[in-house]
């Protein structure tokens, strides 16, 4: 089967689901959903947001240089989601959808409270990648949290029940944990 350019772009999924807060200058905090993210770098910790051009997330994000990767797990998936409504600037998607804030360690923009795992980060860049409706935020990763615990101490993505996009209203749950040799 030969898949165009946006059917294709499925075959990259699922992908992690993360509701993105930012706060203004104002002291105004913004919620929206995003699954276009992802690690860049180890050392040092940096990540990526893709935003639609435009977006309060970007403009928040731009004014304070911070944002908050709040992910997000089976319990509080669709209000997370609804989060994506376009509300009026100053209007809270928070407490339209009953989330709730909660103080970030690292940085300004809150936390989500309900949110399981948190990676707080400093945007470093905005890169607006050639004839692309997006733009990339780019961050680094000042720390963040995690309610769950394996061994070693590394985050237990298994008891987070993280919430993957596919596309449109398509999710999955993040599926079983496998191991693999690599040759490194």
């Amino acid at each position: 089967m030969e898949l165009g350019g946006e059917k294709a772009l499925w075959l990259l999924s699922p992908r992690i689901t993360v509701l993105v807060t930012a706060i203004s200058k104002k002291g105004q905090v913004n919620a929206a959903p995003y699954s276009f993210v992802g690690p860049l770098s180890i050392v040092p910790p940096m990540c990526y947001v893709s935003s639609g051009k435009g977006k309060d997330t970007e403009a928040f994000t731009r004014e304070t240089k911070e944002f908050v990767l709040n992910l997000v797990s089976v319990d509080f998936a669709q209000a997370a989601i609804a989060c994506e409504a376009r509300l009026p600037r100053g209007e809270s998607e928070l407490e339209k959808f009953g989330l709730h804030e909660k103080k970030s360690k690292f940085v300004k923009a809150p936390s989500v409270k309900e949110a399981h795992a948190t990676v707080e980060c400093k945007l470093t860049e905005v890169i607006k990648p050639k004839g692309s409706d997006h733009v990339l935020l780019i961050g680094k990763i000042l720390g963040g949290t995690c309610e769950f615990e394996r061994d070693g101490g590394k985050p237990d993505l298994d008891r987070l029940e993280l919430v993957m996009h596919v596309a449109g209203a398509h999710f999955r749950k993040a599926g079983e944990r496998i191991t693999l040799e690599r040759n490194k």
